[in-house]
């Protein structure tokens, strides 16, 4: 009876959903996460407004070229700048596929574009509120409608 009170108890803990945070409900927020809402909106604009979502490519001629020495542009592009809000938004939502039980992708039918103009409206609305923040109410928003398994079938 002993060793049956221990197993049971024993798998309760297993089966327990613990939300890692501190005594105050705090936890780290790592990278471009911690920025403000309205500075992912600056870095979106030129990302929502284009259909390839790429930077437009400067032509570069063979004088250009040979006079490498010369570029002095130092300057961070703003799609560069986006680049990091994409990654930091791609790891996001993956961290939250792999832990989030029966979740094959919270973002179930969407693209990335969606996803971006999603957290865009969000942000224009909460300009004060983090990314990471803009991340989670995503999460939580999509939670019931997400994918919950793979259409392949087939496991890592």
């Amino acid at each position: 009876m002993k060793s049956l009170l221990i197993t049971f108890l024993g798998a309760l803990l297993l089966t327990t959903n613990v939300i890692a945070v501190d005594a105050t409900g705090n936890y780290a927020v790592w990278g471009i996460g911690s920025k403000s809402c309205f500075a992912f909106n600056s870095a979106t604009v030129n990302y929502l407004n284009s259909e390839t979502a790429k930077p437009d490519k400067e032509e570069e001629t063979l004088l250009s070229k040979i006079k490498f020495w010369e570029k002095t542009d130092t300057e961070e592009k703003p799609t560069e700048d986006f680049d990091r809000y994409k990654s930091y938004m791609k790891g996001f939502l993956t961290a939250y596929n792999i832990f989030t039980e029966n979740t094959f992708s919270i973002t179930g039918v969407m693209k990335e574009k969606d996803v971006v103009e999603w957290l865009n409206d969000y942000c224009k609305e909460n300009p004060m509120s983090s990314v990471e923040n803009a991340l989670t109410s995503f999460a939580l928003d999509h939670h019931d409608g997400r994918m919950k398994t793979s259409a392949r079938r087939g496991g890592r």
